[in-house]
């Protein structure tokens, strides 16, 4: 029995955990473990990059095969024995016969006495090297359909990997703008923070200096009556002969008139010093926008026959009615809608719409070319990158279509522009929350789309003054 339990120690050690057989060709990877070397090979094929051990998952960047002598070795001293004479593990312990027989109910070898034994009659007998063919296929395509999984599961997680790394660079590069952006609005203010306070300084010396100015003349003035006061309180005290002694020449004497100095205003300025200071520390930041909000334009000429563009060219109104208009090339006639003047084909670019309480809008961003006559789908494989509202839904009408959580109506569109990166961002305006994102690659000139289709309110174009 201890031999039988060596035996089959031995032969789990010369099996492949793989192909469930003993080993052909064992091969050792990095981390030390065993396999043969096509079901390696095999396991490792459809993936890229790094590979794993399919025994303990450790990762690999290189595909490192070292022949291993000892199993093989140890595989073909399992094999004699297995095949030897007199093996127990071969024989009956019943009927001391070789196990020829195997049964499929019992699940386990037999002899051929056992095989017609009362103990297995009507079960299904089928000679030991058929059934172990039959399941070795069953088992290879257990295996093979297991290491599909394995190939997908490598391939997904080669793709989370991925898009971790890009999450982190992503981020990275965010923080950096982030931070760039707001060390520039620091750097400004503090600027315009010592600049007012080296200007307060200076007044302040300034002012200081003419006001001791003026109180050394007064000291100056005031020493000299006090001495005059003084002698004159001396003389005073004298007797009669020596008080009258020269008095009339100190009586005739001429009294000193007082110089007032001229008047130093004590006020600093708190006009210039505590007045709107913020408010005029974001005048100066306004400066430093980048972009500027655009100055835009709608088009008339691209105006749906049912939209009224006002004379400014600020703002557009739907109507029941068609107007008079001449059938121009650039304008539409089966969508609502119209485009602004200006068109970008580089930079970076913003611009703000009322739409107020109007229920069907759309606004973003469409491109030059974007039909006129025809109807099409203003989605953005057609060139319109746009966010609609039809009554209480919110969309882009990207496929698939999935209306967005806007929970509070904006009454004011913030849309944001960067050409280069491919980008087309609206927000609410007001509270400056992220409404939604188009990444594209923009070929040729874009310009800002309006579309509307409720006469409540029009939408309007909001003018910044910089």
């Amino acid at each position: 029995m201890a031999s039988l339990q060596v035996l089959e120690s031995m032969r789990g050690e010369a099996v492949c955990s793989i192909c469930l057989d003993f080993y052909h060709d064992p091969v050792t990877i990095d981390c030390g473990h065993n396999f043969c070397r096509a079901c390696i090979q095999g396991y490792w094929a459809p993936v890229r990059g790094k590979v794993t051990c399919p025994q303990c998952r450790s990762q690999f960047t290189q595909r490192n095969l070292r022949p291993n002598h000892f199993v093989s070795n140890m595989v073909e001293g399992v094999r004699k024995l297995s095949l030897g004479q007199g093996e127990p593990a071969s024989q009956c312990p019943d009927h001391g016969e070789k196990l020829k027989m195997f049964c499929r109910e019992d699940q386990r070898p037999i002899c051929v006495v056992c095989s017609v034994s009362r103990e297995h009659q009507g079960h299904s007998v089928s000679p030991i090297a058929e059934a172990a063919e039959l399941y070795k296929g069953m088992l290879q395509k257990k295996v093979d359909s297991l290491q599909k999984q394995l190939a997908e599961i490598s391939k997904s997680q080669e793709e989370e990997e991925a898009n971790i790394n890009t999450v982190k660079q992503q981020a990275g590069s965010l923080q950096n703008n982030i931070v760039a952006k707001f060390d520039q609005l620091h750097q400004f203010l503090h600027q315009q923070e010592q600049s007012l306070r080296t200007k307060l300084q200076q007044k302040e010396a300034a002012t200081l200096q003419k006001l001791e100015k003026n109180l050394d003349k007064i000291s100056e003035q005031r020493l000299a009556v006090e001495r005059t006061v003084g002698e004159i309180q001396k003389r005073l005290t004298l007797q009669e002969a020596d008080f009258l002694k020269d008095v009339i020449a100190v009586l005739d004497s001429p009294a000193m008139q007082f110089e007032k100095p001229t008047k130093v205003p004590a006020d600093l300025g708190f006009g210039e010093f505590s007045g709107p200071l913020q408010y005029m520390a974001w005048k100066q930041i306004v400066k430093l926008i980048n972009p500027v909000p655009a100055a835009l334009h709608l088009d008339p000429s691209t105006a749906h026959p049912r939209l009224v563009v006002s004379d400014h060219k600020a703002s557009v109104k739907f109507s029941d009615s068609k107007q008079q208009v001449p059938d121009l090339p650039a304008r539409f006639v089966n969508w609502h809608s119209v485009l602004a003047c200006e068109g970008f084909k580089s930079g970076q670019h913003y611009w703000e719409v009322e739409v107020g309480n109007n229920s069907t809008w759309a606004v973003g961003l469409a491109r030059a070319s974007v039909p006129r006559k025809k109807d099409f789908s203003p989605e953005p494989r057609a060139g319109v990158w746009a966010l609609w509202r039809l009554k209480d839904e919110y969309t882009t009408l990207a496929m698939p279509r999935t209306a967005l959580p806007v929970h509070t109506g904006p009454r004011t569109l913030g849309v944001y522009l960067d050409y280069e990166a491919g980008q087309v961002s609206l927000y609410d305006a007001v509270n400056l929350s992220h409404l939604c994102t188009f990444t594209d690659k923009f070929t040729e000139k874009v310009h800002p789309f309006f579309l509307t289709g409720c006469a409540l309110d029009p939408l309007k174009l909001v003018r910044f003054r910089i």
